[in-house]
């Protein structure tokens, strides 16, 4: 569980470089969409080489596309809490709540919440079917 929070980590910061690329190009929301899959795949692999390195490594795209279905379903929650939080909650709120400006990071402090929500599961559906060790 640790070596998947860390990838879950660096996966993270995938996810927020590729958040701040697309935002220049769409909003917020739909730019979250698409760092969404970047960091998907980036974990798959991270996860591949390090978390769960003695599972089965015949059918890589396989193993792709199992831990993209299982990320679907933290998919909708994530997004949907990351939604939640930029429409229902203005940074001035969480300004006069703090007492701290944080209109400029909101959009990437509002990733958070979804992320944490969609770990614990994934996990779960990694280690039962997407990495299951290798068969003797």
């Amino acid at each position: 569980m640790i070596r998947f929070a860390l990838v879950g980590g660096a996966g993270f910061i995938v996810d927020v470089m590729a958040l701040a690329l697309f935002s220049s190009i769409v909003p917020f929301v739909f730019a979250r969409a698409g760092s969404f899959w970047i960091a998907a795949t980036s974990n798959w692999w991270c996860n591949r080489v390090f978390t769960f390195r003695d599972a089965e490594k015949r059918t890589p795209v396989m193993q792709w596309l199992k831990f993209l279905l299982c990320v679907c379903f933290s998919f909708l929650p994530n997004w949907g809490c990351y939604w939640m939080l930029l429409e229902w909650f203005e940074p001035t709120m969480i300004e006069n709540i703090t007492g701290q400006n944080v209109a400029l990071f909101w959009p990437y402090v509002a990733m958070i919440p979804g992320i944490l929500l969609g770990m614990l599961t994934n996990f779960i559906l990694s280690e039962l079917w997407v990495f299951r060790l290798a068969e003797a």
